[in-house]
């Protein structure tokens, strides 16, 4: 039966519709906070402080453990699962399933929608933020009066308020603009400082034929706002009342035929290399065939087809052939996404980690990603839904974690492989279910032919019959066999089916036929060389999807063309495969006999070197990466690498990003491998180097779960340094995520250590980060003294490039406190030091602080001078984002001065970066650029 859980009102779940009483005050409140925190362990300290607060009781431990005991209870007897509550060291988690929880579909729907807005698919946009607004029935958890959730209640009001604000916005766009005059005026009562639902009621009601009022509304919120607190209404406030005034026409809604031809939708291509001869699969390729959509179908049911099977059978090979061959059918490209669901040594991909992985294929930049899997989801399914597309999903664990990635719409088509069945995708999706057998003796001599040739076979009829028999039908165990005999023409297929005997390794846990596809494994494995022997033993160990030339290198610590004849030896007998230029990977199946050949025959203070040697390699190359990505950052002082590894050069800034790009899936396994070895100084120095890549691609899920464990492992190690560096990158994570009450948490504890050891430049960090952070609340007074006190700690550790910073930034929020002759004080101190250390990103900063200072003073002229020097430098440095942004103020100040065919070019270039970057500003620069066109 289906299971609802509500915190937009009052605290509720519902069971196949009918509500489940929970009981108490403290009950309720215990579920509301596992609630908020859904899918996430919340300590117990947190739970105890929610339910007593700081009275708490003597055996409050216990008591907690009643209550959870009585709320599992209850959950368990109302038919809303046994297992959905469960501890997890240190307190306790609620699984939430997709769909469930009020509060994920509303964050969903919003940032779904707030996307739609972005990109100008206002109609979609409206629907989906009014189906979120509609989630609330009252105040968040509004039964719980608990204190110490007050904060959460606050911030969703605040995010209520701004929802409810895209959703007017949304709702104006299409030509709503009367409807919501009302709901307006009630929400500005409540609100009469949010210039943003101000800037709205004042062009719905110019829209609606009221230019008067809106005028009049602008005046109103001016006296409000001086008498308040003596500042003058925002720099698009008072844009929004010039428009009005000269009766701008791109206020009435661009008309259709202005707006820029759309960008053609990226078309991705990332299928595997098919195999060159797939055999013995005609009756399967023609089955997949019937169930793929047709080419000219206009309608049609989404497809979900699961590959199942046990390993070895040929499964990938079947699913990447076919996808291959039917790419016709799948214009708009093919997605492909490897789970791991069965990975000897890596974990499953996670949903949200696979919704990555496909929005980075349909050229979705990183900034655009929303933060939850609900989201996420929503993004991929909606950039779907005109498309016809085909997503191969390999090696599935289970229907959950296929689950999010489904397309949502006709046209598109999944094609999932899984060792598992996959019944619940054909209960719940309309799966079509293809378990795919092994070969009978026709198809695996038919492989073997296509391998090896007919002549052969023939002329060793009764050889064949034997080693068809050992291999068990299984493709993956034929295909190596095939591999021996290809690769040693001289050896008799006689000789070669007598060395298929039992391994004598425990078997592997692949069903009934195990013992023959060790027996395979094994008779391969013999004939390697020695040293050939030991790589693949250590490569069992290797954690990561695949590995490089180099990494192979220092894994073993030998010679990197040593390595290379190595993983050479292991593509021609067959247990390895050259899936990308000098990437090498495994079957799943080599690699669980790897690491369990590795297990008998390697020492385990052998294993552990090499694991630390693999972790070194990694570490010491992201280290020279991440200073090549920040060359003024504070360096990277690893400890000195052990004997053998070889960390590869990283001479600039391109080729750290393109390293980091390709090896950002290793480096997250290899992070895992090395704290659950106990690798803790390695872990906390590999969480630091990796920080500065995962903000560059704004992945602060990553970021946050490996400071967290740099967190512990600093903790174990006792240093205090890496301590509070963790606290600071999971405090900049939180905030650039929208959690400013975990984020204020981390920062403040970062304070204090780095306050107690003295470390006056991780001070500076952290103040510089608070202030971040504070600015974001628009509390830029308390934002100027985060940043005044960074400066002093810069300064107290001689600093220099860390002070650049800081002046600039206390430039900054002086202008957004309206001081704008104390901004160009700041600011040109910090321009002039950055130019003295030549920090070319820190002088560009400044002058468009410097530009936008001079813009608000009046001296235009000045503010065209520093906007374009501020311009030059970022187009110097490749930074697109910032330097279409710096344009978009020049493009203001240009306007301001009449100079409007200037500031239609300057516009035009910015919207030409952003829509190259797929930036959500290119809407932005899109308005900017066709009221500028208005008025040529």
């Amino acid at each position: 039966m289906a299971v609802e859980f509500r915190l937009l009102g009052p605290v509720q779940v519902t069971v196949g519709g009918v509500a489940v009483p929970i009981g108490g005050r403290q009950r309720t409140a215990l579920l509301a906070t596992l609630l908020l925190h859904a899918n996430r362990v919340v300590g117990t300290d947190r739970l105890a402080a929610v339910l007593w607060a700081s009275r708490q009781p003597r055996n409050a431990r216990s008591t907690l453990q009643v209550r959870i005991s009585q709320l599992r209870r209850v959950l368990a007897e109302a038919g809303a699962g046994d297992d959905r509550l469960a501890y997890r060291s240190p307190g306790y988690l609620l699984r939430v399933g997709a769909g469930e929880l009020d509060l994920l579909r509303f964050t969903g729907l919003a940032d779904r929608g707030r996307d739609l807005l972005a990109t100008g698919d206002h109609r979609q946009a409206a629907a989906l933020l009014h189906e979120a607004v509609a989630l609330f029935s009252g105040r968040p958890f509004e039964d719980v009066p608990a204190a110490a959730l007050d904060a959460d209640r606050e911030r969703l009001r605040r995010r209520r308020i701004a929802v409810l604000a895209d959703r007017i916005d949304a709702d104006i766009r299409i030509g709503r603009h009367t409807a919501v005059l009302d709901e307006l005026a009630a929400l500005i009562e409540a609100h009469p400082f949010d210039e943003r639902l101000r800037g709205l009621y004042m062009l719905a009601l110019h829209r609606a034929g009221r230019r008067s009022d809106a005028l009049a509304h602008f005046r109103q919120a001016r006296r409000l706002f001086a008498e308040q607190d003596g500042l003058e209404p925002s720099e698009e406030l008072r844009r929004l009342e010039k428009a009005i005034l000269t009766d701008d026409p791109a206020l009435h809604g661009p008309a259709p035929a202005a707006a820029p031809a759309a960008r053609p939708a990226p078309v991705p291509a990332q299928l595997p290399a098919p195999l060159p001869h797939l055999a013995g699969r005609d009756d399967d390729l023609r089955r997949l065939d019937d169930l793929a959509p047709a080419v000219d179908a206009v309608a049609v049911p989404v497809v979900v087809t699961a590959v199942g099977g046990i390993a070895g059978v040929g499964k990938t090979a079947l699913a990447v052939h076919w996808a291959h061959r039917a790419r016709t059918r799948f214009p708009d490209g093919q997605l492909y996404v490897n789970l791991k669901g069965f990975d000897p040594v890596a974990a499953p991909v996670t949903p949200s980690e696979a919704l990555r992985t496909l929005l980075d294929g349909l050229g979705v930049p990183a900034q655009r990603v929303p933060y939850t899997v609900d989201a996420q989801a929503g993004l991929y399914r909606s950039i779907l839904a005109s498309r016809r597309v085909l997503v191969l999903l390999d090696n599935a664990r289970d229907a959950a974690q296929v689950r999010p990635l489904l397309p949502g719409s006709a046209g598109s088509m999944a094609l999932v492989t899984s060792r598992d069945r996959l019944t619940g995708l054909a209960a719940t999706d309309g799966a079509r279910l293809l378990a795919l057998a092994p070969f009978g003796p026709a198809g695996s001599r038919e492989l073997l032919a296509a391998r090896i040739g007919h002549a052969r076979l023939d002329a060793e009829p009764a050889a064949i019959d034997r080693i068809v028999g050992r291999c068990a039908g299984l493709p993956l165990a034929l295909s190596i066999v095939a591999a021996r005999a290809a690769a040693d023409p001289d050896l008799t297929l006689g000789a070669l089916a007598t060395g298929l005997a039992a391994g004598e390794l425990d078997s592997l846990t692949v069903g009934d036929l195990a013992s023959d596809v060790r027996a395979v494994f094994s008779a391969s494995y013999r004939v390697l060389s020695d040293d050939t022997k030991r790589l693949v033993r250590l490569l069992g160990l290797h954690p990561g999807p695949d590995i490089t030339v180099a990494a192979a290198a220092s894994l073993a610590a030998i010679e990197p063309a040593d390595a290379h004849a190595g993983l050479a030896e292991l593509v021609r007998a067959g247990f390895a495969d050259e899936h990308l230029p000098g990437r090498f990977s495994m079957h799943d199946l080599l690699r669980t006999y790897a690491a369990e050949t590795a297990r008998q025959q390697e020492p385990e203070p052998q294993r552990r070197a090499a694991v630390a040697r693999a972790t070194d390699h990694y570490l010491h190359t992201a280290c020279a990466a991440a200073e090549a990505l920040i060359p003024h950052g504070d360096p990277m002082n690893p400890d000195r690498h052990l004997a053998g590894v070889r960390p590869e050069r990283i001479d600039d800034r391109a080729t750290a990003v393109a390293w980091f790009s390709a090896e950002q899936a290793v480096l997250l396994e290899i992070f895992h491998t090395a704290a659950a070895a106990g690798l803790d100084r390695r872990v906390a120095d590999l969480a630091w180097a990796l920080a500065r890549f995962l903000d560059l691609r704004r992945r602060y899920h990553d970021m946050a779960t490996t400071q967290r464990q740099a967190l512990a492992a600093a903790t174990r190690l006792g240093d205090h340094a890496a301590q509070a560096r963790a606290h600071r990158l999971i405090g900049l994570a939180a905030a650039r995520e929208a959690r400013p009450a975990e984020a204020l948490e981390h920062l403040t504890a970062a304070l204090d250590l780095n306050r107690r050891i003295g470390d006056h430049i991780a001070l500076g960090h952290t103040g510089m980060t608070l202030a971040q952070l504070t600015a974001q609340t628009g509390d830029h007074e308390r934002a100027l003294g985060h940043a005044r006190t960074a400066y002093a700690a810069f300064q107290a550790g001689d600093h220099r490039y860390g002070q650049a910073n800081a002046l600039n930034s206390i430039g900054w929020y002086h202008a957004e406190l309206g001081a704008y002759h104390r901004t160009l004080e700041f600011c040109t101190r910090a321009a002039d030091l950055a130019a003295e250390l030549g920090d070319a990103r820190a002088m560009a900063s400044a002058a468009d602080s410097l530009g936008w200072a001079h813009h608000h003073l009046g001296d235009h002229e000045q503010a065209v001078r520093c906007y374009r020097r501020a311009v030059e430098i970022y187009a110097g440095a490749d930074d697109r984002y910032f330097e279409a942004d710096t344009l978009l103020h020049l493009t203001d100040t240009l306007e301001a001065m009449g100079r409007i065919a200037d500031a239609v070019e300057a516009a035009a270039r910015a919207q030409r970066l952003l829509d190259a970057l797929e930036h959500p500003d290119a809407a932005r620069a899109r308005e900017r650029l066709l009221l500028l066109t208005a008025k040529e």
